[in-house]
């Protein structure tokens, strides 16, 4: 990985000074999730921390308290909603294959417009997943060539190139804005017990 697709580089573009330090017991997350995770994805984790990009555009993180951003829960929501659309039409095809199937997709954001933005999981070495990425509206699936921290770069200077995301409205670099994880009454998501935490209470 080059220097500017590194996770430090991706920080320092989206207006973070150092990492936020956010810990989490990776045996578990995943176990929770049912495979092992990239590892860009866990520095990005400790790095960045819950969030999101310019409120557009939020990476699930695992252990935070709000199941609508938790990695294993979003897992979950997904084929809670694929289960509803199978009762509402039995015949219905689902539009990914959702892993644990073989080859399935595993979520890790979605945007505020519905999109949804995945881990490919064919093959062994989840450092070689591809990224792909499915519209809130409309069928077209979308691919994108190179890893999780170079996707997150692409995004961050407006060139990912998948059809349904637009343009930044923005200047670029596009920032990353801070979240603490919890949940809010009120809010989306359930109330899950948070096993994440930063490694201080310093929260930049």
């Amino acid at each position: 990985m080059s220097r500017t697709e590194s996770i430090e580089q991706l920080a320092r573009d989206a207006g973070l000074s150092g990492p936020r330090r956010y810990l989490v017991d990776w045996e578990r997350a995943e176990a929770a999730v049912g495979t092992r995770l990239p590892a860009d994805y866990k520095q990005y984790v400790y790095w960045f921390g819950p969030g999101d990009f310019d409120e557009y555009l939020i990476v699930c993180v695992p252990g935070v308290e709000n199941s609508n951003t938790e990695l294993a829960a979003r897992l979950a929501r997904e084929h809670h909603g694929a289960r509803l659309l199978k009762q509402i039409d039995s015949k219905a095809s689902p539009r990914i294959p959702l892993f644990p199937e073989q080859g399935g997709w595993l979520p890790w954001g979605f945007t505020t417009g519905g999109d949804g933005l995945y881990w490919v999981t064919s093959g062994d070495d989840p450092d070689h997943w591809t990224i792909a990425g499915r519209p809130g509206r409309g069928s077209d699936l979308a691919y994108f060539d190179g890893s999780f921290t170079e996707f997150l770069h692409a995004f961050v200077w407006d060139t990912v190139g998948m059809p349904f995301i637009p343009e930044a409205e923005g200047d670029v670099p596009v920032p990353f804005d801070l979240d603490t994880g919890e949940w809010r009454a009120g809010g989306a998501g359930e109330r899950l017990e948070a096993y994440g935490r930063f490694a201080s209470d310093e929260r930049e």
